[in-house]
């Protein structure tokens, strides 16, 4: 099974929650996240698994 991705800076947040708006002809897609924690000095860690939601119609 095949499919492209297309990925994109979304945020860099220092509090939670992060929240994403999308437009109405994004509904019913599905987003996918992953999220890379950065130390105080700027030195990226590993990447999370995977997260994936249904954005609302």
């Amino acid at each position: 099974m095949g499919f492209s991705h297309q990925l994109q800076f979304l945020l860099l947040s220092t509090r939670t929650p992060a929240v994403a708006e999308f437009s109405g002809p994004d509904g019913g897609k599905t987003a996918h996240y992953t999220l890379q924690w950065l130390s105080t000095r700027g030195e990226a860690g590993l990447w999370s698994e995977t997260a994936s939601a249904t954005i609302g119609a």
